[in-house]
């Protein structure tokens, strides 16, 4: 039997590190590493970093103290922890509360959950690249 895929576009960058880091370079990963010299300016950022979900799914903002959380933080955590939670509960991640995530239920109706401070489900872009890569 065929089992639904639920994908998801993580999109919540981490806020800006708090004012103790100021003589720290952001690193790979959140971690960071003292600047020898005056620190270049950070960059402006685009969206969220590769694995910055990480610390949102697991609920651990707290633990990490480089960066100044704040409420949407929180609730975008919450939001995803749901998700993960009914996810791993029922094999969906919809519930109570949480806004609908529809799953992927043909070749031509791909959406994508777009997890943010507003989480929505949007139509996949970039379809015809993930098909060139399913016929290599």
């Amino acid at each position: 039997s065929d089992k639904p895929i639920f994908r998801y576009f993580y999109a919540r960058p981490r806020p800006k590190m708090r004012s103790e880091f100021a003589n720290a370079v952001p690193g790979l990963a959140g971690g960071i590493r003292e600047a020898a010299n005056e620190p270049p300016p950070a960059p402006l950022y685009k969206g969220a970093v590769h694995s910055a979900e990480i610390e949102y799914a697991m609920g651990n903002l707290p633990t990490n103290r480089v960066y100044d959380w704040q409420p949407e933080d929180y609730r975008v955590s919450a939001v995803m922890q749901g998700f993960f939670e009914n996810f791993i509960k029922t094999g969906d991640p919809n519930g109570h509360g949480l806004p609908e995530w529809p799953a992927m239920n043909s070749r031509d109706d791909r959406p994508v959950m777009i997890i943010d401070t507003d989480s929505r489900a949007e139509p996949a872009m970039h379809r015809e690249r993930y098909l060139f890569l399913d016929g290599l």
